[in-house]
């Protein structure tokens, strides 16, 4: 009997991963929100990686070795590349400042882009994802709306996520995290921002009141990430 261990792409641009023995079924289930849980919540979802064992055991352990990494690792692993698994695997830690704390390097023109697209938007919050390399932001995209009450919430159009993350995969810009604006609030993570973030490591930057600033998003809250302007 052949069993799968599966990784799946959700909604918001959070990764599900799980094990088998019907893998065609079992991603049916989960894209018809019959799966109770995780994925039902983080609809649409696409099957990104998948692999085969002869042991349901190997294919569990396989699961909780995988749900253990990085996003950056998870990606590697999408993209089938084994030597930036090894040399995460290696090196666990992102750059930092001499504080220790991570920093996220990002030109002018788009520290100011995320400024206009906050300000064109404004009273709705705009949105979209952050693009590059490390935590270096190579390319702010901006994305639709989605959320039926745009004045105080954001959801990125999830057709534009699964895109991002395609050309990724094929070899294009990281997907890094996510921005979104506060138009009457703070530029800093809301009670609504810290219910819908998964906790996977993702890069947020929120524009409010003239100012960005930039988060991680970790299971037991945000963390806030300090910057630098730096030259394209």
């Amino acid at each position: 009997m052949t069993f799968w261990a599966y990784i799946l792409h959700c909604r918001g641009g959070v990764f599900y991963t799980g094990h088998t023995d019907d893998l065609e079924l079992r991603v049916a289930q989960h894209q018809s929100g019959s799966v109770p849980g995780f994925t039902s919540k983080y609809l649409p979802v696409e099957l990104v990686w998948s692999q085969e064992f002869s042991a349901r055991d190997e294919a569990l352990e396989a699961e909780r070795q995988i749900k253990g990494w990085s996003r950056k690792k998870k990606l590697a692993l999408i993209r089938g590349d084994w030597e930036a698994i090894a040399r995460l695997a290696r090196s666990k830690s992102g750059p930092s400042t001499s504080s220790g704390r991570t920093e996220v390097l990002v030109s002018r023109t788009l520290h100011t882009q995320l400024f206009e697209e906050a300000r064109s938007a404004h009273p709705l919050e705009c949105c979209g994802i952050l693009l590059g390399e490390g935590y270096r932001i190579t390319t702010v995209q901006p994305a639709l709306n989605v959320h039926p009450d745009p004045e105080t919430h954001f959801e990125i159009d999830p057709q534009a996520l699964i895109e991002a993350h395609r050309a990724a995969r094929e070899g294009g810009p990281q997907v890094l995290g996510y921005y979104h604006s506060h138009p009457n609030g703070a530029a800093e993570p809301s009670a609504t921002d810290a219910e819908l973030a998964a906790g996977d490591g993702a890069v947020w930057a929120i524009a409010a009141n003239g100012g960005v600033t930039f988060w991680r998003s970790e299971e037991g809250g945000f963390t806030p990430l300090s910057y630098q302007i730096v030259d394209p």
